[in-house]
C-alpha cells in the first residue's frame, strides 16, 4: 500500500505519517507550503493533480481542512472552498487514480441537542464549519469505497499544534488564566490512537462512516481537570464558563460526542481512556524538563 497524506504537517497527518513509517508503508505527505512535503493547496486544483502524479497513491488520507470554527464563521466562502470544494477535487483525483479515499470529518455535523451520536443519526450542523465539513464528507462518500472518519477534540503532545491540551500546557507555563466551557460535552481523542485505528480500518477495506473517538464523554472543563491531574498541575488557572459567556462567533454543538459501537465491532477494540493517553503525554513532558 502506497499512501498519500494530505495535511501531513498537521497533528493528525503527522501521527499518521509516523505510523506509516513504523509499519513500513511507503508514504508521501503534503503541506500547503511545501517545507519538506509535497506542495498541495486544496484551493488549487493544479496542485492536487501534481501531488497525485508524484505519489501515485493506493490510499489517500485527507486530513487537511480549515478547522478554526470561528474563522470559518467569519470567512464562509473560504471555508467552503477548503472544506467542501477541496475534498471534491481530491475525490475526483482518487476516482481517476483508482485510490481509496479516507476523509476526516467531525462531530460538528450534528447540532449537539442529543449526543453522543451514532453513525446513522440525523445530521444537522449549526455552524459554517459543520456545514462545509458535511459537504466535504458527502463529496468523499460519493466515491465508491470511501471511508469517512468522524472524530473530535483531537489532542496530543505536539508543540506545533494549537490543540486543547497544548493550549492548556501553554497557559499553565505562562501563568495565564484559561476560560474553558463547562457545557460543551464531547469525546476527546488521542491523535496517535486515532491514527492507528484509522489505518487499521483502511487496511481492512472499511467504507462508509465510522466514528473514531475516545471512550470518555466529558465537558471541556472536566477534560481540563483530568489533564491537570495527569500533569501535576494545580487547576486554579482553569476557569469554567458557559459557552454563552465566551463570545464565540460560531455556534457549538453543546451535547455532542460520538458513539463507537461500530468501530468496536469492526476492529475488536476501542480507543483507550483519556487518563491513559494523558499519562503518556505526561511522560513525554518529563523528557522536556
Amino acid at each position: 500500500m502506497k499512501a498519500l497524506i494530505i495535511g501531513a504537517s498537521g497533528q493528525v497527518g503527522g501521527a499518521l505519517s509516523a505510523l506509516c513509517v513504523r509499519r513500513r508503508i511507503e508514504v508521501y505527505g503534503t503541506s500547503r507550503h511545501g517545507q519538506g512535503f509535497l506542495s498541495l493547496d486544496l484551493e488549487d486544483p493544479a496542485s492536487v493533480v501534481s501531488a497525485f502524479e508524484r505519489a501515485a497513491p493506493g490510499v489517500v488520507f485527507l486530513c487537511s481542512a480549515m478547522t478554526n470554527v470561528d474563522a470559518c464563521e467569519r470567512s464562509a466562502a473560504l471555508a467552503g472552498r477548503v472544506n467542501a470544494e477541496g475534498p471534491a477535487l481530491v475525490a475526483e483525483q482518487c476516482r481517476k487514480a483508482g485510490s481509496k479515499l479516507v476523509y476526516f470529518s467531525t462531530e460538528y455535523v450534528f447540532d449537539g441537542a442529543a449526543g453522543p451520536y451514532g453513525e446513522d443519526d440525523l445530521v444537522n450542523p449549526v455552524s459554517v464549519y459543520g456545514r462545509t465539513k458535511l459537504e466535504g464528507e458527502r463529496a468523499a462518500l460519493a466515491l465508491d469505497g470511501a471511508l469517512a472518519v468522524r472524530t473530535t477534540v483531537v489532542y496530543s503532545h505536539n508543540p506545533a499544534s494549537r490543540n486543547f491540551i497544548m493550549q492548556l500546557i501553554s497557559n499553565h507555563r505562562s501563568g495565564a488564566r484559561m476560560r474553558v466551557p463547562s457545557d460543551q460535552f464531547s469525546t476527546p481523542t488521542y491523535a496517535p490512537e486515532l491514527a492507528a485505528a484509522v489505518l487499521d480500518l483502511a487496511e481492512k477495506g472499511a467504507s462508509g462512516v465510522y466514528n473514531v473517538v475516545g471512550p470518555d464523554w466529558l465537558s471541556r472543563y472536566e477534560f481540563a481537570l483530568k489533564a491537570c491531574a495527569a500533569f501535576g498541575f494545580a487547576p486554579d488557572f482553569i476557569e469554567p464558563r458557559l459557552t454563552a459567556e465566551l463570545g464565540q462567533a460560531a455556534a457549538r454543538p453543546l451535547k455532542a460526542g460520538l458513539k463507537t459501537d461500530k468501530l468496536l465491532k469492526t476492529l475488536g477494540r476501542a480507543l483507550p481512556p483519556a487518563e491513559e493517553s494523558l499519562r503518556k503525554i505526561a511522560a513525554v513532558m518529563k523528557q522536556y524538563e
